[in-house]
């Protein structure tokens, strides 16, 4: 599917920063810009397939309780930016001189967090979407809480040729839209590696490995598996 021509003129820049670490404020933990980050600003809708995949993946070792989630969602932010997470932003507190929460502070500013736990649990979810799909996980009878929905805001412009311009606020809306576009899609590109269980994007319907070390080493071990059966069947016919 291609979602340029699904979303034409939708484009939605957003802030990176090229580190982030987890600090402790008002009892909550939130994830942030390292002190001496430097900020990038890029188009979040170029690469979907990536950025969505990714997403998968980390929700993905996230489930497993892998002891280095912190590094884990610190690395997914220095490659696509926080989520911008229920975002409210406070300027009245900020002008009278308060230390605001860093979910409060402004958006993709040096000072703004999101909250980690809510960070975590936004990649758990989707992954346990994805498996629902794959028919992995099946959801508890009556429960909504792997429904996932957004909205999505449009302005359109006036004149002879007006165009309809699609606006998103946060890295989670154009993440959740682009998932939602790809999981429908007739043709599966989101897939699982036959051999470590990374989730990785790829339009080839025939690709079963994230990469040719995974292809490798699945074919030698299946080669291998195949010569052992062949001798202990051999040993066995004595």
């Amino acid at each position: 599917m291609d979602l340029k021509t699904m979303f034409p003129n939708l484009t939605v820049m957003w802030t990176r920063w090229s580190d982030y670490h987890v600090i402790s404020q008002y009892g909550m933990h939130f994830l942030v810009p390292t002190p001496d980050a430097t900020s990038l600003t890029y188009d979040c809708t170029q690469q979907p397939g990536s950025l969505v995949a990714d997403a998968l993946d980390l929700g993905r070792q996230l489930a497993a309780n892998t002891q280095e989630a912190d590094s884990l969602c610190a690395s997914f932010a220095a490659h696509y930016g926080l989520l911008g997470l229920d975002y409210t932003g406070d300027t009245y507190g900020a002008a009278q001189g308060y230390e605001l929460p860093a979910s409060m502070c402004p958006l993709n500013s040096q000072k703004y967090g999101d909250d980690l736990g809510q960070f975590q649990m936004t990649f758990i979810e989707l992954y346990q979407h994805f498996c629902t799909v794959r028919g992995e996980e099946y959801p508890a009878a009556g429960s909504k809480f792997l429904d996932l929905s957004g909205v999505l805001n449009y302005r359109l412009t006036c004149g002879q040729t007006p165009q309809l311009i699609w606006q998103t606020e946060t890295l989670k809306e154009v993440l959740y839209l682009f998932y939602a576009a790809l999981i429908t899609d007739g043709k599966p590109t989101l897939k699982v590696c036959k051999n470590c269980g990374k989730v990785y994007y790829n339009p080839h319907a025939k690709s079963e490995f994230c990469g040719t070390k995974c292809r490798n080493y699945y074919n030698v071990k299946a080669f291998r598996e195949k010569q052992l059966g062949h001798e202990e069947s051999s040993f066995s016919s004595i």
